[in-house]
């Protein structure tokens, strides 16, 4: 059976370690989603978006306000002012994130191995990220800056291995607080 194809980012699993409070940028120009992989610049407190082959991560977007702490369903790339998003930012934090799909499928033996992500777009109708797996990127386990490292499979009903949209349990590889690791504009 087809798994479903249900790309979010990085949805934290099970219990969260820790949320921290970021600031979005004033006008910044780049339409953010719950989930989407985000990396502190900065002062350490501005966050943009974690695009790239490689580049580090701080965490996944859990909620996202405006200046007045209102709480908004996603940034959008035109929005006027400052905003602030809650983070899960914690460097051991497990999060779900579903493989993309093209063409190479993730299987068993790939545990352990690390993978960089592929950007998506936000959803405008659920409000979830479009990040996925890069599994073309899969079989190149001695590269370690990619950005996430490969648990598991997650072994749940109607999530089948070895084909599209499979969903995988992931750290951070690349993580900003990992030692040795230094961000964008840091």
């Amino acid at each position: 059976m087809a798994n479903i194809n249900f790309p979010r980012g990085l949805q934290p699993h099970r219990n969260l370690m820790r949320a921290t409070e970021y600031k979005i940028p004033a006008a910044y120009a780049q339409d953010l989603f719950i989930y989407d992989p985000v990396i502190a610049i900065l002062t350490g407190r501005d966050i943009n978006i974690a695009g790239g082959t490689g580049t580090p991560i701080t965490g996944s977007i859990l909620a996202i306000y405006d200046l007045n702490k209102v709480p908004l369903s996603h940034w959008d790339s035109g929005h006027v002012g400052e905003g602030y998003c809650i983070v899960a930012d914690h460097p051991e934090q497990i999060f779900v994130c579903q493989g993309d799909g093209n063409a190479t499928f993730l299987v068993e033996d790939d545990s352990h191995a690390n993978v960089n992500l592929a950007s998506g777009s936000g959803s405008t109708i659920n409000f979830l990220s479009g990040w996925e797996i890069d599994e073309s990127d899969a079989g190149d386990a001695g590269v370690a800056a990619d950005q996430l490292r490969l648990l598991r499979f997650e072994d749940i009903t109607d999530n089948t291995i070895g084909i599209a949209n499979a969903d995988w349990l992931v750290q951070i590889n690349n993580h900003t607080q990992n030692a040795g690791i230094v961000g964008v504009g840091v």
